[in-house]
């Protein structure tokens, strides 16, 4: 089994709505903030950013699912599970399952395609990226 990378978010009052519960548009911006961190880390802090800024090319999404279990409240820390699904030769696939206090409230899954930035245009993905990807988990390697 793949070990998930954790990231821990708290889930502020201004991030719920009236019924004191978790905006619906907030719990993307939690998936996104994982797999950000997620990306820092397994890249020692060369992510999204670098990719886009300093290095030419991104990571757009082409699919994002989202299945919700559980209400996400004020109430205690929400924690992100990131795992990878799949590395393909142009895309990743990953999954983002948020629970708070033991509880599933959330699961999402990701896919990204590699592109140059300027041109919008797919590449395979950077031996860099994969590189690091695959020496983080094996399981992934050819």
């Amino acid at each position: 089994m793949i070990e998930a990378f954790v990231w821990q978010r708290r889930v502020g009052f201004g991030d719920c709505d009236p019924a004191l519960i978790a905006y619906t548009g907030r719990i993307a911006d939690f998936a996104l903030e994982a797999l950000d961190a997620f990306w820092d880390d397994l890249l020692d802090g060369r992510g999204w950013y670098h990719m886009n800024v300093h290095q030419g090319y991104g990571m757009p999404f082409v699919r994002m699912e989202y299945e919700f279990a559980a209400p996400i409240t004020a109430k205690a820390p929400l924690m992100c599970y990131v795992t990878p699904e799949l590395i393909g030769k142009t895309s990743v696939t990953m999954r983002v399952e948020g629970r708070q206090s033991g509880r599933t409230c959330f699961n999402g899954r990701f896919v990204s395609v590699f592109t140059e930035t300027e041109s919008m245009q797919k590449i395979s993905v950077p031996a860099s990226v994969r590189s690091a990807f695959e020496a983080r988990f094996p399981s992934f390697s050819r």
